[in-house]
C-alpha cells in the first residue's frame, strides 16, 4: 500500500492518519523521526507533520524531547473503554454460544472483581439444568474454576494466594495452590462439588494488554463429566476461544 495514494481512500486525510497511527505502533516505544516516518508511509515531510499535529491535538500521537514521534496514549484508552465488564457479555457472546452449543452444557463469563469471581454472563443449554449461578452475583475464587484459572493467568504465587480464600476454611489453601498448579500446568483450571454437590465445571482464561483477565467455564453435572470429559472440556475451551474470542484477547497457555 503506497501511503501517499489518498485517492484509494474513501477520504484522503483520514486514511492518511490512520496509517500514521499503525506506522507508530509499529515503531515502538523508542518512536521514530519525522523523516523517516514520512518516508516509511509514502509522504512529504509537510503533509505527515500536519497530519502528525492532529493526532498529537487527539492524543494518538507524542513527541519526545529528541523530536521523535511516538504513539499516544489516546488508542490505548479507547481499548479499555471498549472491553470494560459491561461490554464484555456482548463481545464473548458468540464465543459463549459457540461452547454451549458443542458441549451441551452450562457456560459462564466471569472476570476478577476485588477478590471474587463476578459472573458477567451465561448460556444455558437447552436441556434442564439446576445449577446455582445468578448474572451480577459473586462467587469465591478459591472454590471456582473462573478464579482458579484467573490466578493461574495472573501468575499470582502461592505466597498470595490466601489473600483470595475469603469465607473458605483455613484448610483449603493446599487445596487451593493444588488446583492453581495445575491450571498452570494444564491450561484449563478443574473445580469439583466444591460449591455444589454434583457440580463440575472447568474453566480457561484469557488476558487482555489492559484490564483484568476474563475467563470462560463449562458447567455440568458430576456424572456427565469425568476426568477424561473434563480434560476434553478444557482443550475444547481452548480451541474455542482461540478461534472465537474478540480481538485483543489471549488465552493461557501452559
Amino acid at each position: 500500500m503506497s501511503g501517499s495514494d489518498d485517492t484509494a481512500a474513501p477520504v484522503g486525510s483520514v486514511d492518511k492518519a490512520l496509517h500514521l497511527i499503525e506506522l507508530l505502533a509499529e515503531a515502538g516505544p523508542d518512536g521514530i523521526a519525522l523523516g523517516a516516518l514520512a518516508s516509511a508511509g509514502g509522504y512529504t515531510k509537510t503533509s505527515a507533520h500536519r497530519a502528525l499535529q492532529a493526532l498529537r491535538h487527539r492524543g494518538f500521537a507524542e513527541q519526545d524531547d529528541e523530536q521523535r514521534y511516538r504513539l499516544g496514549p489516546r488508542p490505548s484508552a479507547l481499548v479499555e473503554r471498549y472491553q470494560r465488564a459491561q461490554n464484555l457479555p456482548s463481545l464473548f457472546r458468540t464465543a459463549l454460544l459457540r461452547i454451549c452449543e458443542r458441549t451441551e452444557e452450562l457456560v459462564h463469563l466471569g472476570v476478577l472483581e476485588g477478590r471474587s469471581v463476578l459472573y458477567l454472563d451465561k448460556v444455558e443449554p437447552e436441556r434442564p439444568m439446576r445449577v446455582w449461578s445468578q448474572i451480577g452475583r459473586h462467587a469465591p475464587v478459591a472454590t471456582t474454576a473462573l478464579g482458579r484459572a484467573i490466578m493461574a493467568a495472573e501468575g499470582v504465587g502461592d505466597d498470595r494466594l490466601d489473600a483470595y480464600l475469603g469465607s473458605a476454611a483455613p484448610d483449603g489453601l493446599p487445596r487451593f495452590r493444588r488446583a492453581v498448579a495445575a491450571a498452570r500446568e494444564h491450561g484449563w483450571a478443574i473445580e469439583r462439588e466444591e460449591n455444589e454437590p454434583g457440580i463440575c465445571c472447568v474453566g480457561v482464561a484469557l488476558v487482555r494488554p489492559q484490564g483484568p483477565p476474563v475467563a470462560v467455564s463449562v458447567t455440568g453435572p458430576t456424572s456427565r463429566i469425568g476426568e477424561e470429559r473434563q480434560a476434553r472440556f478444557g482443550a475444547l475451551l481452548v480451541e474455542e476461544l482461540e478461534r472465537s474470542a474478540p480481538a485483543g484477547f489471549a488465552v493461557v497457555r501452559p
